[in-house]
């Protein structure tokens, strides 16, 4: 329920509301001392109540109700080595990867050097939101992602 509160709170000062803004702008569906009950975690939230507030601030009602998702994977880091990926052939590709994933990452990677201005790295640290916008391009979960990096041995490990 923590989790909850603290999102609806984060939510609401997000897009700079006040708790009466959104008893005003709601049109007193969503009363501000409910909804400071709710942000404080002294009232217990219905279902018909989240749906409200969900779509009242034009978010997903899973993002509400679901735990936070940390990927332990992208916390500590995710450096390709840059290496290895230009000398990386079709041909050494994994058999559970496609010529697309792999034409996918490269283009991905290389947006990645141009936008950074680093043109002489024989590394790229790849950021949490690089990972979740490569897996999503990708049509993959993150870990999925890392796992085929890993596979391929595309990956910097201390071992490297």
């Amino acid at each position: 329920m923590d989790s909850i509160s603290h999102r609806l709170r984060a939510i609401r000062l997000s897009k700079n509301l006040s708790l009466r803004d959104v008893q005003i702008a709601s049109s007193g569906r969503i009363p501000a001392v409910v909804l400071g009950s709710y942000e404080r975690g002294d009232r217990s939230l219905s279902v018909k109540k989240a749906i409200a507030i969900a779509e009242f601030y034009e978010v997903p009602l899973a993002y509400l109700l679901s735990e936070p998702i940390i990927n332990q994977h992208t916390l500590g880091g995710v450096v390709i080595d840059l290496r290895r990926l230009h000398s990386f052939g079709l041909d050494h590709l994994a058999t559970n990867h496609s010529e697309l994933a792999f034409r996918i990452l490269t283009t991905f990677v290389a947006g990645i050097v141009q936008k950074r201005d680093d043109w002489n790295g024989e590394v790229l640290s790849l950021r949490t939101s690089d990972i979740e916008s490569l897996a999503l391009a990708m049509g993959s979960s993150c870990e999925a992602l890392i796992q085929m990096l890993n596979t391929n041995k595309l990956l910097v490990t201390s071992d490297s």
